[in-house]
């Protein structure tokens, strides 16, 4: 994923202008979030179980040049904002952005590293509040930045972890670590079977012969903090609880199956008993998707999508009226195979993927 797109080029040359004319002379280094997709899989991450994510061609390019003080100066192009990070008091502030950046600075001085003061511009192509995980390409950009400037020698995986940390610590976001872990180790043409447990993957190509993909922006916005992620996450949890009691041997929703779920329903609130249905179709689903993939089977890719984006809608509540449009619109077309929405939060689903002939 290191090839610039045309609009990559163009991002990345604002920056470098950008940079030069706010703070004088050249940046020294730079680094590269990558936006990401995710096929199929939603949810499951914080769950345990396994996604099909891929890093994108768009992305949030940082350059940087250290400035001889005890501060990190940030120029945040895409937003026209400005902030910092006081390296001797690494804390909490009123701007979400400004904290993606510092809780990373606290992940490396947390391992002993030893953070110069830096002038950081930063800016891309990568849709902010998309649904293409802005946020890790945010995290895992800066940490791809301090692990050549520090030589802390950490691999992508690694990258990953400590961007997950991140989050899941210093910001008190519940998320899962398939963002970051796309972000960092996507590989082109193809997507990633992450296990979220033990962190093993591999790749799987997403040609599907006639067929390409489609990503369509809803335009609604979110930020991953909202209180319903968190609610989805304890709700998802809570579920685990009631099933454990009856079968220890469930220690996350993807050690579950609908069977199982739908045995002690009875013992479930509602809203739990449609998060745990979700969520164990969705294992199921992705465990046939990967199938198909490497089938090149688009009729049952398309199903699949489709099967998501229902419990996305009726089970998990996590989409919206504008992409309920888009796929249904989709779907409609005989010239399309199947589609689906995907969400982090469940203030709406942004983005839309579908499946159709060329």
């Amino acid at each position: 994923m290191d090839t610039l797109s045309a609009t990559g080029r163009a991002a990345l040359d604002r920056v470098a202008h950008a940079f030069t004319e706010h703070y004088g002379g050249e940046p020294a280094l730079g680094a590269r979030g990558h936006g990401r997709i995710n096929i199929i899989g939603e949810h499951l991450d914080y769950n345990l179980g396994y996604v099909l994510p891929g890093a994108i061609d768009k992305s949030i390019y940082f350059l940087a040049r250290p400035n001889g003080t005890r501060t990190i100066r940030l120029q945040a192009l895409d937003i026209g904002r400005s902030g910092q990070i006081d390296l001797d008091r690494i804390e909490r502030s009123d701007a979400l952005w400004v904290d993606y950046l510092a809780g990373i600075c606290r992940q490396f001085t947390d391992l002993g590293h030893e953070l110069p003061g830096l002038d950081i511009a930063f800016g891309g192509d990568l849709p902010v509040g998309s649904g293409m995980s802005s946020s890790a390409a945010l995290e895992c950009g800066m940490a791809t930045l301090l692990n050549h400037l520090t030589g802390a020698g950490l691999s992508g995986p690694d990258i990953a972890r400590l961007a997950k940390k991140s989050s899941n610590t210093f910001l008190n976001i519940p998320c899962g670590i398939m963002d970051q872990f796309a972000s960092m180790m996507g590989q082109d043409s193809s997507v990633i079977l992450l296990d979220c447990r033990s962190l093993d993957y591999e790749t799987v190509p997403v040609a599907m012969g006639e067929y390409e993909w489609l990503l369509l922006n809803s335009n609604v916005s979110h930020e991953l903090g909202d209180s319903a992620y968190a609610e989805r996450v304890r709700e998802c949890a809570q579920g685990v609880e009631i099933l454990q009691r009856k079968y220890p041997e469930v220690k996350s929703l993807r050690d579950a199956t609908p069977a199982l779920v739908e045995e002690l329903r009875s013992a479930m609130p509602v809203n739990v008993y449609r998060r745990c249905h979700y969520v164990t179709e969705e294992v199921l689903r992705t465990q046939r998707a990967v199938l198909a993939l490497r089938a090149g089977d688009h009729a049952t890719m398309g199903e699949l999508l489709l099967q998501t984006h229902a419990g996305l809608r009726d089970d998990y509540a996590v989409s919206c009226p504008e992409v309920d449009w888009l796929v249904d619109r989709a779907a409609a077309d005989a010239r399309v195979a199947g589609a689906a929405s995907w969400a982090a939060a469940s203030a709406g689903a942004r983005s839309t993927w579908s499946t159709a002939r060329r």
